[in-house]
């Protein structure tokens, strides 16, 4: 399994068998980025524009497109190649050779958005948490969790900040790896979440 990281929250997930998952690609990545990117499903969190983009998705292309009520209101009569889901909270997906379980994530005061959420993701035996846009610890209970990586938001006001992503990450059972996301808009942000996590965690 190889993880691509985008601007923003914005990720590709390649199984060994070839399928790749888009996540979040949106209005922080350059349209002229993703020439000749191809994906088979996409898969966004919520309806802001940082994480769910019409241009984005067009130029990926994906066959299926995974969106909840409030993107699918957005679309309307948007017209896409693409094959349209809706999902839901506390229900699983399977795409490909792909399993996502799905579950709520509290954005917290700053927004009023009806649904946010965080996914669970399996390929290749290899788990991958994506917090998404969390700002109050939410979501499955991860205190027995084993995840391979922990994609993990640090970018303070919408979503937790180093201090907190870090506290968050010790609740785990174990985590192979953090990539840090969210993190661009402010300078040092990313620096000071090392400090904290060194001696601690792998941090990419």
């Amino acid at each position: 399994m190889k993880i691509t990281k985008f601007e923003q929250s914005g990720f590709i997930i390649e199984t060994d068998k070839g399928f790749r998952l888009a996540l979040d690609i949106a209005n922080k990545t350059p349209v002229e980025k993703l020439e000749g990117v191809n994906t088979d499903a996409m898969l966004v969190s919520h309806v802001h524009a940082d994480h769910f983009s019409l241009d984005q998705i067009k130029k990926l292309s994906p066959k299926e497109l995974y969106i909840n009520s409030e993107c699918k209101e957005i679309l309307r009569e948007e017209k896409l190649f693409s094959e349209t889901i809706v999902t839901k909270a506390d229900t699983q997906i399977r795409m490909g050779d792909i399993v996502v379980d799905i579950f709520s994530v509290d954005h917290g005061p700053n927004v009023s958005i009806k649904e946010n959420f965080g996914f669970l993701i399996t390929a290749d035996n290899q788990k991958i948490y994506f917090a998404g846009d969390m700002f109050y610890e939410s979501g499955m209970d991860v205190t027995n969790l084993e995840v391979d990586y922990a994609l993990l938001p640090i970018g303070t006001f919408y979503t937790f900040g180093p201090d907190e992503a870090f506290a968050f990450a010790k609740t785990f059972k174990k985590i192979g790896k953090i990539i840090s996301m969210h993190d661009r808009g402010t300078p040092g942000l990313k620096d000071q979440f090392l400090e904290l996590a060194k001696n601690n965690f792998d941090v990419e």
